[in-house]
């Protein structure tokens, strides 16, 4: 059968840039930004900066205020406007106070508020209109072809919203008493291209025709509550929100969210600019935000990943790991310690640069899986005791090396300046095998196989020879790798384990026969599945658990593919493919990218390729784990069943991956808000919070999660026809 392939083609692909102190600005001082084409330019303490080409740079000028209006940049300081050229500011006209704010009607003309009167520009000069309230703030006027003016209006801070009228013009509040204006305290105002007001104020969002129709902001089934603090409207219709939890876009009738941490260092926004390309600036008081973007296919994301993955997160012979920061969403400062599960992790590695590999024939890519395998096959041979695998190895030129628990740290016996981790989960077998066999099919030369073959026999061996056990060297079983069939099957402190571990010594054995070949170890997968229903175990492996614990997720779809894949009868294969959709059907919610193509490569059912590619389109550049705030979202359901097992209530849907806290394949997609406890109340239950959920805690933006995430399930995607580009 053929599988679906999806072409995704360019997608837009967002990224930011945090101006703070450290670029010469006073966050908390900063008044205006306006773009200039891509030039951004900010008014801060009365002075006027130039953010171009990554570099803020002070001019000459002095600023309080800009407007962009309709290709023109304004600026005003005092009671003086000018216009701002060529990165000069040519003087237009002193006023009797303050200027507040600057529109252009759909006609092309061009009306001024200051603190005590309006104006309209007649090509040469301002003309006075009529006086304006004190608290006035904001202007939007549609045209000047009206003739009493009606389609001029100015937001209040007290006075509320007003409209121009009369002959002897003059202003008619509406009020929210009397129309359906939400509050009088307006803080924004602009006209779309149908000439429909918008009204941003502290209670939310209004549309008003002009007339006697309002639509309410609430009644958008996404748009949050609260105040709106300023906004702008693009010629091509494009419009751009600043709230008090972050930026909102409307782009293709489409709302999205920029909130804390990932797009802002604090929920409130104050000001925002747009440029022509769509580059936003977003004012915080703890910052700039300069939020860009580009089209980009998954390919050219998975091309930055894989430069990621070789610069910041690959530690000694080729170990990924997850990297700490030392300065906050800084990757530039930070450094790679041992976790561990080096060796699951640099085993999906592996894997993602095995499947580049044979979908590209990149050299590179071969040289990233070789030497990850190479790493991988030391942490077996480093701990001197025949197939014992170790979790990790560090260097006594790394900052934690003899630190941890003593008991499961060793110092090698040939080098006393390196040492080794035991006490080897069940989690690590899974990468080594996982990876041993991909990249015996897709990569190894004849004498790789034979040193594949060779440690896969001793691990498979060692297991076996101690009661379907990995055994320390101090002869301890340790504690997660366990597949006794006495235990999984007749203790029911395994009732958990018992289907994922059955799946797991299954898939071992059935990699450990392709690779060697060796009869033996297809007879001892025939002796667990007819003496110890090890097959019935893996029926309906996945306990269903309220999407509370995460971490046998990822290992069940990892060891699900080389079951699948080297199992030779079909029949078994069926059995198999029960537990797997049982499982997939189950965690198809989280709209994971590796999920949905593993479940896509081993069946020819669909596995919602679409919205795997989404997700990965989603997915951040940096990677960095940042702090997320998704409670004020109207577009969330929250799910209360955990509460039964002792938990917090979390997100019946996850939000989309660019919003989410950034964890591995075995994290909690689910989490609504983390880290940012300081703008929001979080429920901290802790009854088994640590053990149950990773991925609920450690947002502060101080690490960054390893690129497999993003390129295991692209190059297995491309190299099995699912995704095209």
């Amino acid at each position: 059968m053929k599988k679906y392939t999806l072409n995704f083609g360019q997608f837009r692909q967002y990224d930011k840039k945090f101006l703070t102190s450290e670029n010469g600005l006073n966050a908390g001082e900063v008044t205006a930004v306006a773009f200039s084409g891509e030039t951004l330019y900010i008014a801060c303490e009365g002075c006027l900066f130039e953010y171009c080409d990554g570099k803020v740079k002070k001019l000459s000028g002095k600023a309080d205020k800009l407007f962009s209006r309709a290709g023109r940049l304004f600026v005003s300081y005092g009671n003086a406007l000018g216009e701002l050229k060529g990165g000069k500011i040519k003087k237009i006209k002193e006023f009797d106070c303050l200027v507040n704010d600057i529109s252009v009607g759909l006609d092309g003309s061009v009306w001024l508020i200051t603190e005590k009167a309006l104006f309209l520009y007649d090509n040469s000069d301002f003309s006075y209109i009529v006086d304006v309230p004190e608290d006035t703030v904001c202007l939007a006027a549609k045209d000047n072809k009206s003739k009493y003016c009606e389609t001029v209006y100015i937001g209040c801070k007290e006075e509320g919203l007003l409209s121009m009228k009369g002959k002897r013009r003059h202003f008619a509040e509406m009020t929210p008493d009397m129309s359906g204006v939400l509050s009088k305290k307006i803080n924004c105002l602009a006209l779309d291209g149908m000439g429909h007001l918008w009204a941003g104020s502290d209670e939310g969002l209004n549309i008003y025709d002009g007339r006697n129709y309002w639509f309410n902001g609430n009644d958008f089934y996404s748009v949050p509550a609260g105040s709106f603090n300023d906004m702008y409207f693009a010629a091509d219709g494009k419009k751009y929100f600043a709230t008090n939890t972050g930026v909102i876009t409307l782009i293709e009738g489409k709302i999205s969210y920029f909130s804390y941490g990932a797009w802002l260092l604090h929920p409130t926004v104050t000001k925002i600019a747009v440029s022509d390309g769509g580059t936003m600036a977003a004012v915080t008081p703890a910052g700039i935000s300069v939020i860009t973007n580009k089209l980009m296919t998954l390919e050219e994301k998975a091309q930055h990943y894989d430069e990621l993955a070789v610069k910041y997160f690959t530690r000694n012979e080729g170990y990924q790991v997850s990297r700490v920061l030392r300065k906050y969403g800084d990757l530039d400062s930070g450094w790679l310690p041992n976790s561990d599960n080096d060796g699951l992790f640099t085993g999906l590695y592996c894997a993602a640069q095995c499947f580049r590999y044979k979908v590209t024939g990149d050299e590179e890519a071969k040289k990233n899986a070789k030497r990850a395998v190479e790493a991988m096959i030391k942490l077996t041979e480093i701990t001197g005791k025949p197939g014992f695998t170790a979790r990790a190895t560090r260097y006594s030129h790394e900052e934690n090396f003899g630190t941890g628990n003593r008991e499961e740290w060793h110092y090698c016996e040939n080098d006393p300046d390196c040492e080794w981790l035991g006490e080897t989960s069940s989690d690590e077998m899974t990468g080594h095998y996982f990876a041993y066999g991909i990249y015996f099919d897709l990569v190894a030369d004849k004498k790789e196989k034979k040193k594949i073959a060779e440690v896969v026999k001793t691990i498979t061996d060692h297991i076996i020879d101690n009661n379907f056990h990995l055994t320390d060297v101090d002869g301890i079983p340790t504690t997660w790798a366990n597949w006794e069939p006495d235990l999984l099957n007749n203790d029911d402190r395994w009732y958990y384990e018992r289907g994922t571990n059955s799946l797991e010594i299954l898939s071992f054995l059935k990699t450990a026969y392709h690779v060697t070949g060796d009869e033996k170890y297809n007879k001892v997968y025939d002796m667990l599945i007819t003496k110890h229903h090890y097959a019935m175990n893996c029926m309906q492996y996945k306990v269903e658990d309220c999407h509370l614990a995460h971490i046998d997720d990822q290992l069940d779809f990892v060891n699900i593919y080389p079951l699948i894949v080297y199992c030779d009868n079909n029949a078994h294969k069926e059995i198999f493919k029960m537990g797997l959709t049982h499982h997939y059907d189950y965690e198809r919610i989280e709209r994971s990218p590796f999920f949905n193509i593993v479940y896509g490569a081993l069946t020819e059912n669909y596995c919602d390729i679409e919205n795997a590619v989404r997700s990965l389109s989603e997915m951040n550049l940096d990677l960095v784990r940042w702090p997320v705030y998704n409670s004020y979202r109207k577009d969330i359901v929250w799910d209360y069943s955990p509460e039964e097992m002792g938990c917090p209530p979390q997100l019946k849907y996850p939000v989309e991956y660019s919003a989410r806290v950034l964890v591995h394949y075995d994290g909690n997609q689910f989490v609504c808000d983390s880290g940012a406890e300081e703008f929001v109340s979080i429920n901290s239950k802790t009854v088994n919070r640590t053990a149950t959920l990773p991925g609920t805690s450690g947002a502060n933006g101080m690490r960054a999660e390893q690129p497999y995430i993003f390129l295991l399930p692209y190059w297995m995607g491309r190299y099995y026809g699912l995704i095209g580009d």
